[in-house]
């Protein structure tokens, strides 16, 4: 009764993991793809339950009803591990949903039709391997593309997301080892390859569990962090850090005797769009502004989001002429690359004022306020044209 009692434990222990994952995702509902996990960890847990049945239910429910949960649950985890690192596209669980229909046939044909726990056996490995190896793919591609996409993930250390790679990894050459140390007996028949399996399944399930659990804490500090240097809406500097940044940036200035421009941008139709379309859209071409932006100014400048619809640009070396071929830019590609939403086209309005200083005015709070007059003078300006 050694294999049976290990089932049992492994039972136990689905249950507690799928209902630890559930209450992480209640806690932390921000953070994409925790339900999904949590789904599919739930789903897992119950074709555990039904395997754990055998020999006192029916085959097809305790074998292939099981076998179709404890697989079947896999995908929602995949997809949920590729949308938590940013991968919602991946065709990966498509992949293997179609392989998912050819096990379930060969199950029941090895089931209904010619019984061979043998085969079942070595049909179910080949999944469990094909799963891992996609795990570890969309983990070590996330971990890559964040570090550079994100300066708070790259200074992190990401232990949730290496343990799980690691686990995955270990888990492939496990069980295609132990796919020929099993005898091909019941599964609640004791055997030391079937032994090892189960223990290492409970093992995989806390250890899986934990990992979540740590990934969650660590993408938790990261945008608390992030949140306190960039806008979490347009990921642009915000205010805070522009003053820190700024006042760096007037002091080289005044040092070497440069001038500094400092644009103040308006997004003049962003409440429209907002009545419109409602505040996701309004988010998003706030994203679309601040991207067209980024793109058309020079690494030492300085980007940030001061305000619900305002931002700031600090243009270091730049002078009047200078500021002005900027402001050219920024319209010309906001002109050219306009937004996009259900067929509609959304042009983004700006309102731009440009102050340029030197040496002893070069005083960032007080160039931020004269920013602010002459943008109410450019927009009443405007306003009188039109």
């Amino acid at each position: 009764m050694e294999n049976q009692n290990l089932i049992i434990a492994l039972s136990l222990v689905a249950l507690i993991t799928g209902t630890a994952l559930l209450v992480n995702w209640a806690a932390n509902r921000t953070i994409p793809g925790l339900l999904k996990i949590a789904a599919g960890s739930i789903i897992t847990s119950v074709g555990i339950l039904l395997m754990s049945m055998q020999g006192t239910i029916s085959p097809l429910i305790s074998i292939i009803i099981a076998n179709a949960l404890l697989l079947g649950g896999r995908i929602p985890t995949l997809m949920g591990i590729a949308t938590f690192w940013n991968q919602e596209k991946t065709k990966l669980p498509l992949f293997t949903g179609a392989w998912l229909v050819l096990t379930l046939v060969g199950f029941v044909y090895f089931t209904l039709v010619d019984e061979s726990t043998l085969w079942r056996m070595r049909i179910y490995t080949i999944m469990m391997v094909i799963f891992d190896i996609c795990n570890v793919f969309i983990l070590t591609r996330g971990i890559r593309i964040e570090r550079k996409l994100r300066p708070a993930i790259s200074i992190s250390a990401s232990y949730g997301a290496y343990l799980l790679v690691t686990l995955f990894s270990f888990n492939a050459v496990a069980e295609f080892t132990l796919m020929f140390l099993r005898s091909g007996t019941p599964l609640g028949t004791d055997d030391p390859g079937t032994s090892i399996l189960l223990i290492g399944s409970i093992v995989t399930l806390t250890v899986f569990t934990f990992a979540i659990v740590i990934m969650t804490m660590e993408e938790m500090a990261a945008e608390h962090h992030e949140n306190s240097i960039y806008d979490p809406i347009t990921t642009v500097l915000n205010k805070r850090t522009l003053v820190e940044v700024g006042n760096r940036v007037l002091g080289v200035a005044l040092r070497y005797t440069k001038p500094v421009s400092l644009l103040t941008i308006e997004v003049t139709n962003l409440n429209e769009v907002i009545d419109a379309y409602g505040i996701k859209v309004g988010n998003e071409l706030l994203r679309h502004f601040a991207l067209m932006a980024s793109d058309r100014r020079r690494n030492e400048d300085v980007l940030a989001r001061s305000g619900p619809k305002t931002f700031h640009m600090l243009l270091p070396g730049v002078d009047e002429i200078g500021s002005q071929i900027v402001l050219k830019k920024i319209k010309d590609s906001l002109g050219s690359e306009e937004y996009v939403y259900r067929g509609n086209i959304i042009k983004v309005q700006v309102a731009i004022a440009i102050i340029t200083k030197r040496e002893e005015e070069l005083h960032l709070q007080q160039m931020l306020q004269e920013g602010d007059v002459e943008l109410l003078r450019v927009k009443t300006a405007t306003l009188a044209l039109s």
